[in-house]
């Protein structure tokens, strides 16, 4: 086969080779050692490279040439994962230790500054290596101490020897620190070092009440602004200012019987993230005013006291953007007088429902409550009962008669919406009593029937606004 029409004036002798060696003579090979073209490269530049990468190929960079021996070590950023390292090997706990330690304490006068610093150690604390992994893991949090590192998160396995070491302590200059320690029973340490602190996200922890841990996180912590509290296993849990506390999240926590959550003297506070289980009493101070709460909180094994439901219903009082999960709607489409609350700051408007036999009317109580929203956002999710019943048991009907006013709702998405007596119907509600519609989006369910008989009768059903466009999405 002619070759030659692959390289043009290849009679000049414009070859391969001396293409090659071109290339090598610009970046001052020309002595035939084959120079590397990332020889003029700062330091900085080669880390930042080396931080997108994970940290297997990070350290595998280091064989490119010697120009990159000390990238992993100048890189900015670091995620050091033992089980993401080395999955199929999981003996190679000397390596990975070496590795790390490089990357994290180079045998260097002036080390790099590191901003962001994540340790998973699932796998390492294992028999004979899990002493050595303590020590390994003290220096290397001092050595991130010495960096100045910003940004942590540290993931400990559950192990006898798998704790905080005090070295923890010294990165004073942390601004994000995130903790998730499986079934940790030692209690935390004091955070009082981290006077730069605004974000700590605690995973997996038990917050027993006795000691005075958040109180002294608040006195000395003046920056915190963003609290999570995931899968914790909470007996009290006591948050008293003046805080400049503006988001608290308590995501799929364990309450003990007796348990209490209570918010005091946080003037900023704007966001509440509620879910999971939830704690017996609720303390709330007048002075919280929420702007944006989120309850999906699942149905409670036992009743809960109606001074429960009251303490936790206020929280929703006066807010602009609000989520709710089946059960919560649930508590709002009772008939006492002493669960009705207003909400006519409410704007947007978040429901979470079960696919039942009146499932998505249940939610027809709650919009003439909310007055003024603006946006609906409407998801139907899998239930294992086709008849609705309510925590009590019993069936509570749904007045399907009483007009719901959302005079100025203008946008609604509805997710998994199906051929249901009770789907139709609250699309025709929306439809009829909604004058500023502007955009209706729903992506109907996959188990329903056909698409195009549903969407014949939405489009025949009246609507009050002019302007409203009725949209059929596939996907949400």
């Amino acid at each position: 086969m002619r070759t030659k029409h692959l390289i043009p004036n290849h009679a000049a002798g414009l070859t391969y080779a001396a293409r090659d060696h071109a290339a090598r003579e610009d970046y001052g090979g020309g002595d035939g050692g084959g120079g590397d073209p990332f020889e003029g490269f700062p330091d900085a530049v080669l880390g930042l490279i080396v931080s997108k990468l994970p940290f297997r190929s990070a350290v595998a960079a280091s064989a490119i040439s010697r120009r990159w021996r000390g990238a992993a070590a100048a890189a900015p950023a670091l995620d050091i994962d033992f089980a993401a390292a080395f999955p199929a090997a999981p003996r190679r706990r000397a390596a990975f230790a070496v590795a790390a330690t490089a990357a994290l304490a180079p045998p260097c006068p002036q080390p790099h500054p590191l901003r962001s610093l994540r340790l998973a150690l699932d796998g390492l604390f294992d028999q004979a290596f899990a002493a050595a992994t303590a020590g390994h893991l003290a220096s290397w949090l001092a050595a991130a101490a010495a960096r100045g590192v910003e940004r942590l998160e540290l993931r400990l396995p559950r192990s006898r020897l798998a704790v905080l070491p005090p070295s923890l302590l010294a990165c004073t200059g942390l601004t994000s620190l995130t903790l998730r320690l499986d079934r940790y029973a030692l209690p935390l340490p004091s955070l009082a070092p981290f006077t730069r602190l605004s974000r700590l996200h605690l995973a997996s922890v038990s917050v027993t009440g006795d000691d005075d841990f958040f109180g002294d996180l608040l006195l000395h912590c003046t920056e915190l602004r963003y609290l999570i509290l995931e899968q914790c296993r909470i007996v009290a849990l006591r948050l008293v200012g003046p805080s400049r506390l503006r988001s608290l999240a308590i995501t799929d926590c364990s309450w003990t019987q007796e348990s209490s959550l209570a918010v005091l003297e946080m003037p900023e506070l704007r966001t509440l993230r509620y879910s999971g289980a939830m704690a017996t009493r609720h303390i709330i101070d007048g002075d919280v005013s929420l702007d944006e709460v989120l309850l999906a909180i699942e149905k409670p094994q036992v009743n809960p006291r109606e001074a429960t439901l009251r303490e936790l219903l206020t929280l929703v009082a006066n807010v602009r953007s609000l989520l709710l999960s089946p059960w919560c709607i649930e508590q709002f489409s009772r008939a006492e007088e002493w669960l009705k609350v207003r909400l006519d700051r409410v704007r947007r408007l978040s429901c979470i429902i079960d696919r039942r036999e009146e499932g998505a009317l249940s939610i027809a109580p709650l919009l003439s409550n909310c007055r003024n929203v603006e946006e609906l956002c409407v998801s139907v999710v899998p239930s294992q009962g086709k008849r609705r019943r309510c925590s009590d048991g019993l069936c509570h009907g749904v007045p399907r008669s009483k007009v719901v006013t959302v005079k100025h709702l203008k946008g609604v998405s509805m997710q998994y919406i199906d051929e249901s007596k009770s789907g139709l119907e609250l699309v025709k509600i929306l439809l009829k009593n909604a004058p500023e519609l502007e955009t209706m989006n729903i992506v109907p369910s996959m188990d329903g029937l056909e698409l195009a008989k549903f969407r014949r009768r939405v489009l025949k059903f009246r609507k009050s606004s002019q302007n409203a466009s009725i949209q059929f999405c596939t996907a949400g």
